[in-house]
């Protein structure tokens, strides 16, 4: 019989947000006994295991299935991991392995779109503004706003998925696995934020493969990455002007500038700023003007962007069901969970009714 795993453990219990004595407190044994259980120091009993199993919403099997692909932490990206304590970095990248393994389980049965998504070095910024520009011209998009990132990135072999349970301080995560894949929080985020933490992962993926990242030098490039990527120079440039009325800010040109790109009004002054078109002076008052209008988070145009939904799990789901008879409860065994567990990293209830399906594996060319 295989081992007991305990990695396996602490993985489930970190995807309920539970402290080892929060778990030891329902189990009725002591966090040290559990912290050796997940250390592989201490042998586990049926009873205990059935009681570990239905607490934490997995199968028993769980506990005993080996990882083909672990995910080292070079692989594992975190959007604010600056600005995050440990705990909450581990719930986040636990919910993010486990969006991981059901991607796996998608692609053992479905054929994804293939992965196009080049690295880079980021020597310079010089470097990171091409490598955002290869990375349009290489996808078709032109240098004009992009209608969809979630989309794009989808396509282009990432799969995106908002996810319930991250902490308010982390934006997003990223695993730079064969099949990339980047888990964003689901709680009380902009559309324009999204797409921005979308790019910023995009970033990652193409500028720090094989590298650490969560350093301010790291979180730096990927947000040029992502600037570039979004607001690209050669044509934001000569639109940006129109937020410049004579040497003050004008705030109706920013807003029309943020409907048109699909980004906040702060990430166009940050750009702005990347470009020279604002000074510093501009760039200050601009931030300061967002803060005593309320908008420092949420922007007065953000309820006028339309959502955009990741389409890869939720149309593979669709298919899985539909034209290969498997319904979520089939999936969720070959993950080795509950149901409701599936249900709660998906955030949301049992779905799946017949449906029309939309083949997004089959797609034509990406939209710009």
């Amino acid at each position: 019989m295989s081992e007991f795993i305990g990695t396996n453990l602490r993985l489930a219990r970190l995807f309920h947000g539970l402290s080892l004595a929060d778990l030891g407190e329902r189990l009725g044994c002591s966090k040290q006994f559990l912290s050796r259980l997940e250390a592989g120091g201490e042998p586990v009993s049926s009873p205990l295991e059935q009681s570990m199993a239905e607490e934490l919403q997995v199968l028993p099997e769980f506990f005993y299935h080996i990882d083909p692909m672990p995910i080292s932490e070079e692989q594992c990206h975190f959007r604010k991991q600056l600005t995050t304590k440990v705990s909450l970095r581990q719930e986040a990248r636990a919910r993010g392995e486990m969006l991981k393994r059901l991607v796996c389980v998608l692609e053992s049965h479905l054929e994804l779109p293939p992965y196009s998504i080049d690295s880079a070095e980021p020597t310079s910024a010089e470097a990171i503004e091409r490598a955002a520009e290869s990375c349009r011209v290489k996808w078709g998009l032109g240098m004009g706003p992009i209608a969809n990132v979630t989309r794009v990135s989808e396509k282009v072999g990432a799969v995106v998925m908002h996810v319930s349970g991250l902490a308010n301080e982390v934006d997003a995560i990223s695993f730079a696995t064969r099949r990339p894949v980047i888990a964003l929080n689901s709680s009380g985020r902009s559309v324009c934020r999204s797409r921005f933490g979308i790019a910023h992962e995009l970033g990652h993926l193409a500028l720090h493969t094989g590298v650490l990242t969560g350093d301010k030098y790291t979180e730096n490039e990927a947000n040029r990455f992502a600037s570039a990527f979004l607001l690209p120079r050669s044509s934001f440039s000569f639109e940006c002007k129109i937020a410049l009325r004579g040497s003050r800010l004008n705030w109706n040109g920013l807003s029309e500038l943020k409907m048109r790109w699909g980004v906040s009004k702060a990430a166009i002054l940050y750009r702005g700023r990347q470009l020279d078109i604002f000074s510093e002076d501009q760039v200050r008052a601009g931030y300061i003007g967002l803060s005593r209008h309320g908008e420092a988070i949420q922007e007065t145009e953000d309820h006028l962007i339309p959502p955009e939904k990741p389409e890869v799990i939720q149309d593979g789901l669709k298919v899985m069901n539909e034209h290969l008879g498997m319904p979520e409860a089939a999936i969720a065994r070959a993950m080795y969970v509950q149901p409701k567990f599936l249900h709660e990293l998906l955030n949301c209830s049992p779905t799946l009714k017949t449906t029309n399906v939309i083949n997004l594996f089959e797609r034509q060319p990406i939209a710009s």
